[in-house]
């Protein structure tokens, strides 16, 4: 099993884990999982398109600290503005409960309540006043369905792109 499966399982992992968090009424520990589903799925996408990830500006202004693995190295800021960069994402701009921006715009929005596991970034922000609830769930489950859909139909294209440079269709 090479190391994008092993990301993927690890998606899907994290996907159930949100599920049982949401179940026990932890709805910021079922963001923060569901936020991490997301990333292992980004960064299963750049070990698939290691040559199309070498062209982005953020892996060129990136200092790795590995030679092997390069995507791990990547933080979720990261791996949402290289699908952004490399139109994994959609580029249309779309106006949802009075916020109008792209796909990776709100996926940046949920990066942030994500963070909030770090003490420091929560006590900074005085994000002591919002409420944790299943809406907050729901709109990141949102986001994550639609972005992890079109990163499916990026690698749909893919194959068939190949197939059919190869002729068989």
């Amino acid at each position: 099993m090479n190391i994008s499966d092993r990301l993927n399982n690890l998606a899907t992992f994290y996907h159930r884990e949100a599920g049982k968090c949401v179940r026990g009424k932890a709805y910021l520990a079922a963001v923060v999982m569901q936020m991490a589903a997301l990333e292992a799925a980004l960064q299963a996408m750049c070990f698939l398109y290691p040559g199309e990830i070498k062209k982005t500006d953020v892996y060129r202004k990136k200092k790795f600290r590995s030679k092997r693995n390069k995507a791990l190295d990547f933080s979720l800021n990261q791996l949402i503005n290289i699908a952004d960069e490399l139109s994994w994402f959609p580029k249309k701009r779309i106006t949802w409960a009075g916020k109008r921006t792209s796909l990776a715009g709100f996926a940046h929005e949920i990066r942030e309540i994500r963070n909030l596991v770090h003490p420091g970034k929560y006590a900074l922000r005085k994000w002591y006043d919002m409420k944790f609830n299943k809406g907050t769930y729901e709109v990141t489950c949102e986001i994550f369905d639609v972005a992890t859909s079109w990163l499916l139909h990026r690698v749909e294209q893919s194959l068939l792109k190949r197939v059919g440079r190869e002729g068989r269709i």
